[in-house]
């Protein structure tokens, strides 16, 4: 499978390149497939270039999730034929009894061996690619209405891709903070909340013209302008969308038992 994968991506990396050629300004945007062709200008960037390059970047994003995924069925198929030799096993050979004290210390150490099972590696890697699947696509649109007129589209692909990235990692801390049992709905806004604010927060840029010490950038409220808070609005709405998307994704892969909750 993961050759397969491999070699979708060979082709349409050749199919990108073969499309360079329909702009001028070296955007690899085949629009005459898709039957594109606006006279309405984006900051020197034509519509059509934009709708292009905005489904490029989810195919590159759901390919290399796909060979993510491709790459941890392999591991789990070599695991699968593995029978890990268990303390209970060695009990029944030795045919030693043991004292219910000794049963319980057994117990407890099975259970943390468990915690930390190549099956539960497993799991945080299925984990991780839906997360980076699910939040990069859903953030993708929402970060193109942000960083292409302000700073271009060399900025939105790298924050879709860092995007991806942190979408992932939220998805893992997720399952590991949501465990089985866990039934409070304030928990799980609480994860998604310390995520969007330190997301957000992070990505605001102080503009040059501001004084230090103490810091002042004019109206309205002195510490933020008004780019600051315009800044700190769409940075919360993208971050909402990403991690929003990438547990929604989690809770609806729980359901229906495509990943297991972290053990208690």
């Amino acid at each position: 499978m993961l050759d397969v994968v491999h070699l979708m991506w060979v082709v349409w990396r050749v199919v990108v390149a073969c499309g360079s050629w329909s702009r001028p300004y070296g955007l690899a945007s085949p629009a005459w497939a898709l039957g594109f062709d606006g006279p309405l200008d984006l900051d020197g960037c034509l519509l059509y270039d934009v709708v292009c390059i905005s489904i490029m970047q989810t195919v590159k994003t759901f390919l290399t999730v796909l060979a993510l995924l491709s790459t941890a069925i392999d591991v789990a198929s070599s695991f699968a034929t593995v029978q890990p030799f268990s303390s209970s096993h060695a009990n029944r050979v030795n045919h030693h009894p043991t004292s219910p004290a000794t049963n319980l210390a057994s117990r407890r150490r099975s259970n943390s061996e468990d915690k930390f099972s190549p099956q539960q590696r497993i799991e945080s890697v299925k984990t991780g690619v839906i997360g980076a699947l699910t939040g990069g696509i859903a953030a993708t649109p929402f970060i193109a209405l942000h960083d292409i007129p302000s700073y271009g589209l060399g900025s939105w692909e790298f924050d879709t891709d860092m995007g991806a990235i942190q979408s992932a990692l939220f998805a893992i801390v997720y399952r590991y903070c949501v465990r089985e049992n866990d039934d409070n709905g304030m928990l799980n806004m609480g994860i998604v909340g310390a995520f969007v604010a330190v997301r957000t927060l992070a990505r605001v840029r102080v503009p040059g013209y501001c004084t230090a010490a103490p810091l002042d950038c004019g109206d309205p409220l002195g510490y933020f302008d008004w780019d600051m808070l315009q800044q700190l609005l769409l940075n919360g709405i993208e971050s909402v969308v990403l991690f929003g998307a990438a547990a929604a994704a989690m809770e609806f892969s729980y359901e229906r038992n495509w990943i297991s909750k972290f053990p208690n």
